[in-house]
């Protein structure tokens, strides 16, 4: 509650006020007491003692006093309590610890008869609390006890309005007047002693006004010390988002302080004289209203709702200050939806809408101009797309009902934008937007229904055979109204087969029985609405699902077939899928590791990963299988990969070796993968073990009863993870290595297959993996392969591109001096021999590829794969320095980036300097055995001005 609105006395502290020192500061006296007894009495149980100890204040009869006198011992006790706690509240300065810098300064009270004396001490005391305290450590007790009590004698007696004052003194002018003309004239002495007053009422007030504007410049200073402040916010996952309200939200720790620094600037709102000029200077500005306004993402809930009361009255004390809340409120709902989750506000729209509603749309007169319709469309309805909708719905709701109520032509856009905003999973966010639709097709006129009929229609129809019931009941709902079945009806004569299929569906196939009744329901309204055309749906729906059914048993008739086929052709396969007996298994003496339970590793340790297997009968010895180790960031992304054809990385902190483990009991083993966990940067967040097949056919068909044995440090045995390959799977995910903290490892077994032969091809299985680990990764980047952190000679395996797309490959450079140098790039093309066959270079293009042209600091060259020459095998991305040599160019690099902007592929060369004049900086070559292009980081220098030059060194 305000402090300003529990003060139950008002004084004045007009250094030019007629009244006697005495009776002012009695007054002060008095309203001081009370005003630190209402600030005391927050809590309920102080509260409850307030109202005990006014009970005692009040006078009683002689025959209670007589009672009290002869009282016993617990009375008395109880009476000396309450005296020692009144006497506390009367005085606060004087319970501030004596160690404290607040106890340097004098007491309030002491100088409350004395104007200037009161606002000098209120300066001391107001730069004194400028200070902040941290609340996280149990330091400074003293400074920040004494701070509290600072606060509250500030409260206790800072001046009131002189409103008062000068009301009766303009009620005392008439009379004055009227006394002077019936006096009659009495000389010039008294016209001269009047103007006298009023050039000295000038003066005075010019000199208040000075001493108002340093009073209140300390007490903003305060205000900006204190709550302008870097928020700590609390650790949430998109799921936590989901739930709604947060039962258990960070408190602010420094709210004892907070607290009545609010209550100070809510004093300060308060009084009369404070205008929008005498703000400004004191820095109340347009930006101490903005930075009020981004405080309500902070997640304290009290802090919050004292904001919003704080930027309400600036809202209506100010009037130039109204457009810079408009534009903040703007702003903040904006970062909402533009920012991504971590950094866009979690907490504090259903406090900004509120503000909205009440203060900015209520004040918006008809007809709307178009950046008041703006402020609807592109900013407030951009907020249903937010995933917490549910947390500020209530508010989100209020503001769009107030722009619809005040302007109807409104209604359209908005369900337009429903439409448009539509959740396809979320079931939660669903209702929500069935219950808008529904309000705004009994608001809508009949004439603007017609135009968006139709998608309201699909969107209804297809949420009534939604598997949640909820949803499936909220959508019937909107169709037993019959005045909204007659106008779908006869806007939507051509969708109404759809409709009515899918109602008919939801009958058979719908699970509650409140949905099967409200279906009936629905059902009856579209035939009392048009009989005829319910009918000709009616035939239509069950002349489809005959159809439907013809269908699926020739389909089901063909894959019999083609089964049948396929055993005729490939008996072994069937024998050895079919009828294989299951072998015993050896106990290789390792404790079984459970999957998706996680495993504690040791820090500062170094893991062992071996892949064992026992060879199927039909299996010739020269089939392997490979292990690859995929290292992913902590966006979600896999920047890099250890295979046969690339052994290292990080400069050896993830490395593949033929070693094969100790007491092994399997009969092949493919090597073995060393995770040196305290090596790895920072930015990787999980290292993931995937196994392949080396010959491109499935698992199955190669081993059984595989087994990922894990050590630490190659000696300590941890455990292994046994899996059992199906018979089309050919690529399977066995473990997770997931970071915890800077040096902290978790162990993840899993047992995942999928049927692609490439990690590049099945993002989907890693990517449910990487988000449940790292739950703050965006959707779009996880399991994507882009290798941004290539080193020399390392090998990427690019992704399969679309027929008929282009990748960019470019290069850039830097010079150390302001020389004009130029550096030509080309891309030259040759056969698996090393035979030219065609090259790009300044400009020009082939079949398949053209030159963007060379740049100041960078050239870049578009491929199409599939349109070059079949011939074609590898190409060299070279460059050359025409005038100088390398010595002159800085940190040359290229990349790769596909036609959606998506990175791939990055190299970075070290810096050095070299004297040659040409530069071989990546290959692309065919790998055959996967079916894609490979491309290799070389940064190799050379001699030659031009590609020509340096051929030999690419053949």
């Amino acid at each position: 509650m305000p402090i300003g609105t529990q003060l139950k006395g008002t004084f004045s502290l007009d250094p030019y006020s007629c009244q006697s020192g005495t009776l002012i500061a009695t007054q002060l006296f008095n309203d001081g007491i009370e005003v630190v007894r209402c600030l005391r009495a927050r809590d309920g149980n102080e509260r409850a003692d307030l109202v005990k100890d006014e009970a005692e204040a009040k006078p009683k009869p002689e025959k209670e006093k007589e009672k009290e006198k002869g009282g016993t011992g617990k009375q008395k006790g109880k009476s000396g309590k309450s005296d020692k706690k009144a006497k506390l509240e009367d005085d606060p300065w004087g319970a501030i610890p004596v160690d404290s810098p607040f106890a340097k300064v004098g007491n309030l009270k002491d100088v409350v008869g004395d104007a200037e004396a009161t606002a000098d001490m209120l300066i001391q005391k107001l730069k004194l609390c400028e200070e902040v305290y941290n609340f996280n450590k149990d330091d400074c007790m003293p400074e920040k006890e004494g701070k509290r009590l600072t606060l509250l004698e500030i409260l206790a007696y800072w001046p009131v309005s002189e409103q008062k004052e000068k009301d009766k003194e303009k009620e005392e002018l008439p009379m004055k007047k009227k006394n002077s003309k019936v006096a009659g004239a009495t000389g010039s002495g008294e016209e001269s002693r009047e103007l006298e007053m009023s050039s000295g009422a000038q003066s005075s007030a010019s000199s208040a006004r000075a001493n108002a504007l340093q009073l209140i410049a300390a007490a903003v200073k305060v205000v900006k010390s204190n709550a302008f402040r870097t928020l700590i916010h609390k650790e949430r996952s998109p799921m936590d988002a989901l739930d709604g309200e947060d039962d258990e939200p960070y408190l602010e720790p420094t709210w004892p302080h907070l607290e009545l620094v609010y209550d100070l600037l809510q004093k300060l709102l308060q009084t009369k004289e404070l205008e929008s000029t005498l703000a400004t200077e004191a820095e109340l500005d347009k930006r101490f209203v903005t930075q009020l306004v981004e405080l309500m993402e902070t997640d304290d809930p009290r802090e919050r709702e004292d904001l919003k009361v704080l930027v309400s009255r600036i809202f209506g004390k100010f009037s130039s200050f109204r457009s810079t809340v408009r534009r903040a409120i703007q702003s903040f709902c904006q970062r909402a939806v533009c920012l991504e989750h971590g950094e866009a506000p979690a907490y504090g729209l259903s406090e900004v809408l509120e503000l909205l509603s009440q203060r900015v749309v209520a004040a918006f007169s008809s007809p709307f101009r178009e950046e008041q319709k703006d402020l609807l469309t592109q900013v407030v309805l951009p907020l249903y797309k937010l995933d917490f909708l549910s947390c500020f719905h209530s508010s989100l709701k209020d503001v769009v009902r107030l722009f619809c109520k005040k302007d109807a032509t409104l209604i359209k856009p908005t369900a337009q934008a429903l439409l448009r905003y539509w959740p396809q999973c979320a079931s939660g966010k669903q209702t929500i937007f069935l219950g808008e639709l529904e309000d705004l097709i009994h608001m809508m006129p009949a004439a603007d229904f017609k135009a968006i009929a139709a998608p309201c229609a699909h969107r209804i129809s297809s949420c009534c055979i939604s598997c949640h019931s909820e949803v499936a009941e909220k959508a019937l709902g909107i169709w037993r109204h019959q005045p909204t079945v007659r106008s779908t009806v006869q806007n939507c004569r051509d969708d109404l087969p759809l409709i009515v299929s899918r109602l008919y569906s939801n009958i058979t196939q719908a699970w509650g029985p409140n949905v099967m009744s409200r279906t009936m329901d629905v059902l009856k309204n579209f035939m009392e609405a048009d009989r005829e055309l319910f009918d000709n749906c009616s035939s239509k729906h069950r002349k489809q699902g005959d159809d439907a059914e013809k269908r699926e048993s020739i389909r089901l008739k063909r894959w019999a077939k083609l089964q049948e086929l396929h055993d005729l052709a490939h008996p072994e396969r069937q024998k050895a899928n079919r009828s294989r007996e299951p072998r015993k298994a050896q106990n290789s003496g390792r404790p079984q590791l459970t999957c998706n339970q996680e495993v504690s590793l040791k820090q500062d340790s170094s893991c062992a990963f071996s892949l064992c297997w026992d060879r199927t009968d039909a299996t010739p010895k020269k089939n392997q299988l490979q292990l690859q180790a995929l290292l992913v960031n902590t966006s979600g992304k896999i920047v890099e990969a250890i295979n046969s054809r690339n052994l290292t990385c990080f400069q050896s902190a993830v490395r593949l070796t033929s070693r094969a483990p100790q007491k092994n009991s399997k009969e092949a083993c493919c090597g073995t993968i060393w995770a040196t966990m305290d090596l790895l940067p920072v930015e990787i967040a999980m290292v993931l073990l995937v196994v392949t097949a080396s010959n491109r056919s499935c698992l199955g068909d190669i081993a059984h009863d595989m087994a990922l044995v894990v050590d630490f440090n190659g000696k300590v045995q941890l455990g292994e993870i046994l899996a059992e390959p199906p018979p089309d799977a050919k690529m399977g995910l066995l473990g997770a290595l997931r970071r915890l903290d800077w040096t902290s490892w978790n162990l993840l077994p899993k047992v995942e297959w999928a049927t692609c032969e490439h990690f590049t091809d099945n993002p989907e299985m890693f990517s449910r993996v990487i988000k449940e680990a790292i739950p703050l990764s965006l959707k779009k980047h996880r399991g994507q392969a882009s290798f941004v952190v290539m080193s020399k000679g390392s090998v990427a395996d690019c992704p399969t591109f679309p027929a008929k797309q282009k990748v960019f490959l470019g290069m850039g450079w830097d010079f150390y001096s302001d020389e004009n140098l130029h550096v030509e790039v080309a891309l030259v093309c040759l056969t698996a021999n090393g035979q030219h066959v065609s090259t790009v270079c300044g400009g020009q293009s082939v079949n398949g590829a053209f030159h963007t042209g060379d740049g100041a600091l960078s050239a870049g060259i578009f491929v199409d794969f599939d349109a070059l020459a079949v011939e074609v095998s590898v190409a060299f991305l070279t460059a050359h320095v025409t005038s100088e040599d390398f010595g002159a160019v800085q940190q040359p690099h290229c990349t790769a980036i596909d036609v959606t902007g998506r990175e791939i592929l990055r190299y970075m060369m070290p810096e050095e300097k070299k004297t040659s004049t040409g530069l071989i900086m990546a290959r692309v070559f065919w790998n055959e055995f996967y079916d894609r292009w490979n491309f290799q980081a070389l940064g190799n220098y050379c001699t030659g001005r031009t590609w020509s030059d340096s051929l030999e060194y690419m053949s």
